[in-house]
């Protein structure tokens, strides 16, 4: 038994030497590998929190090129973000959200699995890594991650860390980010320009011709409003407004790197599109975009290095028709600040008399309505004022088109004329003269607007319609209907 015993404590000690043995080799081996954790069935096998990095540096094989991150914190303790690469430009605008999810992105690698623990770094393209990312610590510490190939499905590609023979599949994404360079994180804010700053706007349009330009009219209440000078004196249409929001704090999807040669491709050799934004202390702004392609923009700002590209949902009124963006009535108002309204066809006229509060509507109890000096507010059994109908079909006169070079007779005379007198006893003289068997040219004040109406919003017959009835036809019906009323009633008779 006491050589039995004496066999089983040298084993005892071969056993644990062995053991010690591969546990120094365990240890050697895997050096300053990051510990792994896995999460949600990923490996995390390097994480930074920016606040902690000091830079991070992304070496591109292929190109040669270096993309360098500078973090530092503020006195807020909010890290803040600063491009040093090889192409930095000391002038140009880097976006902190840019910059701050490309860090975000290529200092944590929450892999998807591990592929090998035995550094055969050539089979996964790590031997000359395409990437080499190096993520320096406040402390002075670097970790080194590789990228190497894509997996044969394209979802992964692979890593290892500087230090370990570990080798992982990772969202080839971070192959992806790793290649970005300075004009990746350009800020996306183009222009950022304030109505208040602006005096006036031009946009041009070459594939019809279009030129419009407006004054920046600031109201009381601080909205801003556009009224177009060239080539009418005429009002904006919001749509037109919209379009200059989108201008004025333009947003594009990214800049894009466009070759001379290739301008033609994207509508850049001859842009579709110009603006010119003028500030109040005389600088401009010009923006050139060319013609949609594949549901993009493309376009550059003068004197600016870099062109871009901007998603077809990141601008409005591009392609919208001269009347749209327009205000599209030739005379426009309010009923609150009419006092009375002439109208003249042929050797007949009405007068529409008008005492309308402020904040009251034309059928209110306060307002005071007459047609000729009879009272004028008549409506039918379901509460359709017919002075309301009167009202809109004069102020709301749609424009019919545009007709800058036209050559007018006006000798003939007016065929139809409406004199407005506001709350302040100015007035306002509309005319209109024969353009042809359907249609009429605008006169304001004794001056051609460059536009015309068609026949329809002066004297269609609206039937049981009362919302499409011209202005004559409109008349026609009130004094109609304050002729046949009863107790201030009147339906129109059906139509048999």
């Amino acid at each position: 038994m006491k050589s039995v015993k004496n066999l089983i404590v040298p084993f005892i000690i071969l056993i644990a030497l062995v053991i010690g043995m591969i546990i120094y080799v365990i240890v050697e081996k895997v050096g300053n590998k990051v510990p792994e954790e896995t999460y949600g069935g990923l490996i995390n096998v390097v994480y930074f929190n920016p606040a902690d990095i000091s830079t991070l540096s992304v070496y591109n094989r292929d190109t040669g090129h270096t993309s360098v991150v500078k973090c530092s914190l503020d006195s807020d303790g909010i890290v803040f973000f600063e491009y040093q690469g090889d192409d930095a430009v000391a002038s140009e605008k880097y976006s902190q959200n840019g910059l701050s999810n490309y860090v975000d992105l290529l200092t944590s690698f929450s892999c998807n699995s591990k592929v090998s623990g035995n550094g055969n770094y050539s089979e996964y393209g790590l031997d000359h890594p395409t990437f080499t990312i190096t993520i320096r610590a406040l402390d002075g510490t670097d970790t080194t991650v590789f990228l190497g190939d894509k997996s044969p499905d394209g979802k992964y590609c692979y890593m290892y860390v500087a230090g370990s023979e570990d080798i992982y599949s990772v969202a080839v994404i971070k192959l992806e980010q790793a290649g970005l360079t300075a004009i990746n994180f350009l800020d996306t804010k183009v222009l950022d320009i304030s109505y208040s700053d602006l005096k006036t706007v031009h946009f041009e349009r070459k594939s019809d011709g279009l030129s419009l330009d407006a004054n920046v009219v600031i109201t009381n209440s601080g909205i801003a409003n556009f009224q177009f000078y060239e080539p009418y004196d005429h009002p904006a249409s919001p749509y037109f407004g919209t379009m200059m929001d989108r201008i004025t704090s333009l947003e594009i999807a990214e800049y894009v790197d466009i070759e001379e040669q290739d301008l033609v491709k994207y509508g850049l050799d001859a842009p579709e599109y110009h603006f010119i934004l003028t500030m109040n202390d005389g600088s401009a702004t010009e923006l050139f975009l060319g013609r949609k392609v594949n549901g993009f923009y493309y376009g550059y700002v003068k004197g600016m290095d870099n062109c871009f590209k901007l998603s077809d949902l990141q601008i409005e009124g591009l392609e919208l028709q001269e009347t749209v963006l327009i205000d599209p009535y030739v005379c426009y108002c309010y009923v609150k600040d009419v006092s009375s309204i002439t109208c003249k066809y042929g050797d007949r006229e009405f007068k529409l008399t008008l005492d309308v509060p402020e904040g009251s509507v034309i059928t209110a109890e306060a307002a005071t309505v007459e047609l000729d000096g009879r009272n004028a507010k008549i409506s039918d059994s379901t509460g359709r004022s017919y002075c309301s109908i009167l009202f809109e079909s004069i102020a709301c006169i749609k424009i019919g088109g545009t007709d800058i070079n036209a050559v007018i007779d006006t000798s003939p005379g007016p065929v139809i004329s409406f004199s407005f007198v506001d709350k302040t006893y100015n007035t306002t003289l509309y005319e209109f003269y024969t353009r042809d068997s359907d249609s009429y040219y605008v006169y304001k004040n004794g001056e051609y607007m460059s536009f015309y109406v068609y026949s329809r919003e002066l004297f269609n017959y609206g039937g049981s319609d009362t919302y499409s009835y011209g202005c004559w036809s409109a008349y026609e019906l009130l004094s109609e209907a304050i002729s046949g009323n009863i107790n201030g009633i009147y339906d129109i008779p059906v139509e048999e």
